[in-house]
């Protein structure tokens, strides 16, 4: 049975492991990302690939950034918070230095194909993965690939608009209205908090001991945030006709956000009539990997190099 390194550059951590055919963890391990230029980040990856040489086949590489799926280069274009990846064919040289060959995929992409291959979107023709976080990345994975489309901008869900009728600003993206930090904003509004400086920093274990708490008013404002995410959910359902689409992110594990954006759902559909009738209702369900996804999705994309 083969083995695979796969490995996930994140802001925090560069996190790795060694993952065989059946997708079983042999070997984990992570290193802070404390680097400041593309060649140490290489660097770090070969030395993790050397403290196991000749235990895997393949490696998968997940990174932030856009990166083109037809590139045998796997070049990194911007690198999102770490912008000195941008330009760097990190696949390239990887393949060269460690002699074995290297997918390279974004992160929200590679979200998405672990949940495929071992979690959420298994069993799947058409599978949606949404990570709330700062903003909302993801994925859409269609007969077990992963949608890039022509500029890599498949599945970039953070930028769709709320308003098709107002400019495109930042305050006008899905990422403001539905990302955390809009539901945070949802919640203190509700509460009458949102000018208060003393909350300008309330994190989410706040937010939900209110909402679990039974507060009235904060529960008020996740409806009103579930209210919001939901109504994209239908735009995309309209697109892509997804079979569902997974939650992930760190807010998603709470059963109240889940809770609330079913309830939406279903009052959303009950407004839909006539000609609409026929509309189905966007299924959602918890991603399942958690920080593991992007591991999981590296380790898959290199699978298929041997395939």
């Amino acid at each position: 049975m083969g083995a695979y390194l796969g490995v996930d550059i994140g802001g925090t951590s560069v996190k790795w492991a060694l993952v065989d055919d059946a997708f079983n963890m042999i070997d984990r391990g992570d290193t802070p990302t404390d680097f400041s230029t593309s060649e140490e980040v290489v660097q770090a990856i070969v030395d993790i690939a050397n403290a196991h040489a000749g235990s895997f086949e393949a490696v998968g590489v997940s990174a932030p950034g856009l990166i083109f799926e037809d590139d045998p280069d796997g070049t990194i274009y911007h690198g999102g918070a770490l912008t000195y990846m941008h330009e760097c064919p990190i696949g390239r040289i990887l393949r060269e230095k460690l002699g074995v060959p290297v997918a390279v995929r974004n992160d929200g992409k590679a979200c998405a194909m672990g949940e495929y291959a071992v979690g959420a979107l298994k069993g799947t023709r058409v599978g949606v993965v949404m990570a709330i976080g700062t903003g909302i990345g993801g994925g859409v994975v269609i007969d077990g690939n992963v949608l890039h489309g022509t500029h890599c901008f498949a599945g970039e869900f953070s930028m769709m608009r709320n308003d098709a009728a107002s400019p495109l600003t930042i305050p006008n993206t899905f990422s403001d209205l539905c990302g955390w930090m809009g539901l945070r904003r949802f919640v203190l509004e509700a509460k009458g908090l949102a000018d208060d400086p003393a909350y300008a920093d309330v994190d989410g274990r706040t937010i939900f001991e209110w909402i679990d708490g039974g507060d009235e008013d904060a529960q008020r404002g996740l409806d009103a945030y579930a209210n919001a995410f939901a109504g994209c959910l239908f735009n995309l359902q309209c697109v892509l006709d997804p079979d569902v689409f997974a939650i992930a992110g760190g807010i998603s594990c709470h059963d109240a956000l889940i809770e609330a954006i079913e309830r939406a759902i279903v009052e959303q559909r009950k407004a839909y009539t006539g000609p609409l009738d026929a509309m189905p209702l966007p299924r959602i369900t918890r991603a399942t990997l958690g920080n593991d996804a992007n591991l999981y999705g590296a380790v898959q994309e290199a699978r298929k190099l041997l395939a």
